[in-house]
């Protein structure tokens, strides 16, 4: 790694982005709420729990690889176990399960507009960034990895 690598240039901290936009669907629900199904607390709180142990289990993975979870910080290692095996963004489709918990819960269009926004821009302004950072920085490596595992699921 080089002393000029600064990773992938990504500043703002995504829990804050994700919750900031569930929070927008959440107050544009409350302005005007538009019902498109009914409420499903319990199938919310499984998918919550299942993105939220997602994301625990991607932040502990990376931790034991010895590279920092936060994308403003270079990689230290190409990880590839645990949750990397399924996804190259685990921790994003955990961020991605809780907020449609949330829109499960509520069952309102807004929360659905608000995971549908969540997804466009850590797709197109993160992941896009990451990976080509992380070609840049693990070369023939993160190619051949991109071959086995696809972006999402």
């Amino acid at each position: 790694m080089s002393a000029r690598d600064h990773g992938p240039g990504v500043r703002l901290p995504l829990p804050l982005l994700v919750g900031g936009v569930v929070l927008g669907g959440w107050m544009m629900r409350q302005i005007l709420p538009v019902q498109i199904s009914a409420p499903l607390p319990g199938l919310s709180a499984a998918v919550m729990g299942l993105g939220l142990a997602l994301s625990i289990w991607t932040v502990v993975t990376m931790l034991r690889a010895g590279t920092d979870p936060r994308p403003d910080k270079p990689d230290q290692a190409l990880v590839e176990r645990g949750p990397f095996r399924f996804s190259r963004n685990p921790i994003y489709l955990g961020f991605l399960l809780v907020a449609t918990g949330f829109a499960l819960r509520w069952g309102d269009l807004w929360p659905w507009l608000s995971v549908a926004w969540c997804f466009l821009l850590l797709d197109r302004m993160v992941v896009a960034r990451e990976e080509a950072y992380l070609r840049r920085r693990f070369g023939a490596a993160y190619e051949a990895y991109m071959q086995r595992v696809r972006r999402w699921v």
